[in-house]
């Protein structure tokens, strides 16, 4: 909640906004610099329990596709709206937050809790990291031409080696790559990482949902799905005689891949993924080569993880087919702009985990720690 000095808050005004209700109320505070209220306090009481949080933070309003309006829909509690005041300078607030509890895929709830606060603002910008910081996710609606001025004030607000928050995942648009580019060259506070994504915009009513969907890992952008061909002739018939199976199709086969962990998958590569330079972190299936789970970072990154993936399971094979070889415990080699890292999962020969890492702007030897540290998430 705001600091001790905060005047109790009025009563909530139940309205509607279109056919959504719409919960308000005022938080007030004579804090020279005002806390961040709890994330839970900002939702309201009569919604489901979030089994997961993502803070979105709207610095420069440059997203009118973002619509939280359209997730809470047709969602029983709807929205709740509080506007953050300073006594001393009422206008404007030091923060807008509005939330909403929304199903998510598959099952349980996301809180949303989408944060309005200018990044000029020292008051206003201090409340939006905390609430970014208190996140499981962290968003934030970026690709605006004052990302400089944004870069530069979390610079200040940050001290090196203190964040510890989740990654932020910056949006910027797709038809925009410079953008993109400018804000993954940014000069951030070491210790905090970026991811930055490039979804092109829509004005289908679910894009919203879709967007939320891919940043909290509930499912892959299009782009970086990766599926198994669809054969193009009928399957051989089966022989009229039994036939006796040889000892290498008699032997047990591995798990199937469909029978990963995917929430663990997803917990595995987001750690991989903090590493500095890490352009996309995938699980592969071997010797398919298919990806099976990916986090990429640029629009390029899933085509590098896909032929890094086929490259690396070819000499992965190779090495197998050696005689007497012994297994191999990583597998780095490297290609004009990137170092490409592979380990096997522990009691998966199936599965292996790659890093496709920048070689201008990533830390190999940091990358291969923390693909080890991602590798000890799967249990």
């Amino acid at each position: 909640m705001p600091s001790s000095t905060a005047s109790p808050a009025p009563p909530s005004l139940e309205t509607m906004t279109g056919d959504i209700p719409l919960q308000r109320r005022e938080l007030r505070t004579r804090a020279d610099r005002p806390d961040a209220p709890s994330r839970t306090d900002l939702f309201r009481a009569d919604a489901p329990t979030p089994t997961r949080h993502l803070v979105v933070w709207d610095p420069q309003g440059c997203w009118p596709g973002f619509d939280l309006g359209a997730l809470a829909r047709g969602v029983q509690a709807g929205l709740a709206e509080t506007l953050l005041i300073q006594e001393q300078l009422p206008d404007p607030p030091v923060a807008r937050l509005c939330s909403a509890v929304v199903p998510a895929p598959g099952g349980g709830w996301i809180g949303v809790l989408q944060v309005e606060a200018s990044p000029a603002d020292s008051r206003s910008i201090g409340v939006a990291l905390a609430l970014l910081g208190q996140a499981d996710h962290a968003l934030v609606l970026a690709g605006s031409s004052r990302d400089k001025d944004m870069v530069l004030r979390i610079g200040e607000r940050v001290r090196p080696d203190s964040w510890s928050g989740p990654p932020l995942q910056l949006l910027s648009p797709a038809d925009k790559p410079s953008r993109a580019d400018r804000l993954r060259r940014a000069l951030w506070p070491r210790g905090l990482t970026i991811q930055v994504i490039e979804p092109p915009l829509s004005c289908e009513p679910d894009w919203t949902a879709r967007l939320i969907a891919q940043v909290c890992g509930l499912s892959a952008p299009p782009v970086a799905t990766a599926r198994r061909p669809t054969p193009t002739t009928p399957p051989t018939p089966l022989p009229a005689e039994p036939i006796m199976p040889s000892i290498a199709t008699a032997a047990p086969r591995p798990p199937r891949p469909a029978e990963i962990d995917e929430v663990l998958a997803d917990r595995m590569l987001a750690v991989l993924a903090m590493a500095p330079g890490v352009v996309a972190a995938a699980l592969v299936e071997h010797p398919s080569a298919e990806l099976l789970s990916l986090q990429a970072t640029t629009a390029q990154a899933p085509q590098h993880a896909r032929s890094a993936a086929c490259q690396g399971c070819a000499m992965w094979q190779a090495r197998a087919s050696v005689p007497g070889a012994a297994p191999l415990q990583e597998l780095l080699w490297a290609e004009p702009g990137l170092h490409h890292l592979m380990l096997p999962l522990p009691r998966r020969p199936d599965l292996l985990l790659l890093a496709c890492i920048d070689r201008e702007f990533g830390d190999l030897a940091a990358a291969r720690w923390q693909a080890a540290v991602a590798r000890n998430q799967w249990r």
